[in-house]
């Protein structure tokens, strides 16, 4: 029953995100530099979300874990036994927008729903799903994904903690498997890539979660995994980049601190908690984890007629509810 109501509630946590996702996404590239500058209010954000020009994709694809979950731990399980266990697989899940369970984490949409229909764009089945037409774009995130993959967490010992049934990396081979039923020969996929978005992550909150919840590390010491997270989601977006994609969206993960399953087990009153009623410790974990690839690794510098998009549309965008602060993404549109 804790659970149940423990995976329930970040959907709430998520609704302002659904909320500014659904103003008008025309969305981003790939993300080459991490920089600093200074903070914006969310109500600019949102102006300059709406003010974005618009833009075309012939599809999207997204990867991630159970925030950006469509189906995938649903319809790549013929064991009815796990799927009864979901807690997704159950009302009240699904409630708002489907009127029943989806296999989504989430009483509606998902964040990447609202940004594929921002764009004109269907709901993207789950890239496990039989029978479906992929050429407008598939999800390949699922529940328990991680930038590392399982031999890392072998290599530490704690390969039994670690629920993982699709790291990055195995996502991007899904993605390369199903490349030639999108688009054909491999000539024709780059242009068609090159026309797509791609939505990549958030990845890092099931790493560091393992660290936290299973390992018992403290916030400071999970942070000494950090390069090694970042440094995978880098070398991911490189991957895509050599599979031709230019348009890339790479999120910061939430804050942890103000995940509904932290505040029980580590507050210990309102000393404990920020002004949004986060846990202070927990928020040093970093929600800009966003890499930071040089421009020849990224595949040379922007088109000349790509304006740079500022931080109100990402903040706007990507990360509402995140406070304002040094570090925020450079994207360009």
């Amino acid at each position: 029953k804790y659970f149940q109501v423990t995976m329930k509630l970040p959907s709430l946590y998520l609704r302002p995100s659904l909320l500014m996702a659904s103003l008008v996404i025309q969305l981003i590239t790939v993300v080459v530099a991490s920089g600093g500058g200074s903070g914006t209010t969310s109500s600019t954000a949102a102006a300059a979300a709406a003010a974005a020009p618009t833009k075309k994709y012939n599809a999207m694809f997204t990867f991630g874990d159970s925030m950006d979950e469509t189906g995938n731990i649903c319809v790549g399980s013929s064991n009815k036994t796990e799927l009864n266990v979901l807690t997704c697989t159950h009302p009240p899940y699904g409630e708002t927008y489907f009127g029943r369970p989806s296999c989504r984490w989430c009483d509606g949409r998902v964040v990447v729903d609202f940004v594929a229909q921002a764009l004109g764009l269907p709901l993207l089945p789950p890239s496990k799903a039989k029978g479906k037409d992929f050429r407008r774009g598939v999800n390949m995130a699922i529940t328990g994904g991680t930038a590392m993959n399982f031999s890392f967490y072998k290599s530490l010992g704690i390969e039994n903690l670690v629920w993982n049934h699709g790291s990055l990396d195995t996502q991007i081979q899904w993605f390369k498997e199903l490349l030639p039923s999108i688009c054909g020969r491999e000539q024709s996929c780059k242009g068609y890539v090159r026309k797509s978005l791609f939505m990549f992550g958030a990845y890092g909150g099931n790493d560091y979660n393992v660290q936290l919840l299973e390992r018992g590390l403290t916030p400071e010491q999970a942070m000494n995994y950090t390069p090694k997270i970042v440094g995978a989601i880098a070398n991911g977006v490189v991957k895509l980049i050599a599979l031709g994609a230019v348009h890339v969206v790479v999120p910061g993960i939430f804050p942890t601190g103000c995940l509904p399953i932290f505040l029980p087990l580590f507050g210990d009153g309102d000393a404990d908690l920020d002004d949004a009623g986060c846990l202070k410790a927990y928020n040093l974990l970093p929600p800009d984890q966003v890499p930071q690839l040089d421009a020849p690794e990224a595949g040379g510098s922007p088109p000349a007629e790509a304006p740079q998009l500022d931080e109100a549309h990402v903040r706007g965008l990507l990360r509402p509810r995140v406070p304002d602060g040094p570090g925020a993404p450079q994207v360009w549109v």
